[in-house]
């Protein structure tokens, strides 16, 4: 039988983040956020057969649907892959436009001779027909707007300089690569662009607040220590409660262990506590095991009241 199970929430009350939620709308895929509410309701199982009849959906329908979730990386797991969905092309398939096309768009179309002068401007370089190439290839194969092209590089040379010097830029081949995850992601409009941008710029916000309250030293993380601050972020928490996690993590370990502070909060967000109201009404108000007729809850040692001082005290300084 075609049946296959995804890793989501378990729980009566399913949670979408708002972040899983803006990248459905971003997408706009009407029969990738139906089988994604109905995945939920399954509790990750999925039926092929059973979906098409409950969703009214081709077998292709379906497994596209799945493709684009887990492009999104709202799904995971579900056994073999699906049949190959309809994709774009690889960075490497954009047309090679001639010299004459190059020149006649420069020529003909305003918004591009515009978006070649801004971009040049920003990338501090004369750009050569290769990197033309690269731009046309953008608006026109992709379908992004030259507004949206230009907000695209003007945030990744700042995050291209911010991490590797004043004077340094991105090249437009890399450029490109981001291109195509926003087209697939559904960023084509100047508002998307600009809440995406905003998007990321919080989300730095938040891993260097988390850097904070984690006692990390080193300026650069590694990619393994980046995967898991922005899934943490992915799954909806804020800095007050990965403090609490870490908290939690070199109390019972003695250092940080991220694995072992990811599975602390995989469990609160498999149980949709992601706020410290919610993990101190659900885990704080629990009658120890060794005083079970203990009219009220043992209060905390003298240990237990330093760390959390410790801990306000760092999220006050931020």
């Amino acid at each position: 039988m075609d049946e296959r199970r995804f890793h989501l929430p378990d729980q009566e009350t399913y949670f979408i983040s708002s972040h899983g939620m803006e990248k459905l709308l971003r997408r706009a895929d009407g029969n990738a956020s139906l089988l994604y509410l109905y995945i939920l309701q399954q509790k990750g199982k999925l039926s092929t057969p059973e979906a098409m009849e409950a969703l009214r959906l081709s077998e292709q329908e379906v497994h596209d649907a799945i493709a684009v979730l887990a492009t999104l990386g709202l799904v995971a797991g579900g056994g073999a892959a699906p049949k190959a969905p309809r994709t774009m092309p690889e960075v490497a398939e954009l047309p090679q436009y001639t010299a004459a096309e190059l020149k006649g768009e420069l020529d003909q179309d305003q918004a591009f001779a515009s978006l070649v002068k801004e971009v040049g401007c920003t990338l501090c370089k004369v750009l050569t027909a290769p990197d033309l190439n690269i731009l046309m290839g953008l608006v026109r194969q992709l379908g992004l707007p030259p507004e949206v092209v230009y907000q695209l590089v003007c945030h990744l040379t700042k995050e291209h300089r911010a991490k590797y010097g004043e004077g340094k830029s991105p090249t437009l081949y890399n450029i490109q690569k981001i291109a195509y995850i926003w087209a697939r992601d559904g960023i084509v409009t100047l508002d998307w662009a600009m809440e995406h941008i905003a998007h990321c710029a919080e989300q730095q916000s938040q891993i260097g607040r988390m850097k904070k309250v984690m006692d990390i030293k080193q300026d650069k993380l590694t990619e393994t220590q980046q995967k898991y601050m922005y899934a943490w972020l992915e799954m909806g928490f804020d800095v007050e409660v990965i403090a609490l996690a870490y908290d939690k993590t070199v109390v019972a370990t003695g250092s940080l262990k991220w694995n072992y502070m990811h599975a602390i909060l995989n469990k609160w967000h498999e149980r949709g506590l992601h706020t410290l109201e919610a993990i101190d009404k659900t885990e704080g108000q629990r009658t120890p095991k060794q005083n079970p007729n203990a009219a009220e809850p043992l209060a905390p040692d003298r240990d237990e009241i330093a760390r959390r001082r410790k801990l306000l005290d760092q999220m006050n300084q931020q």
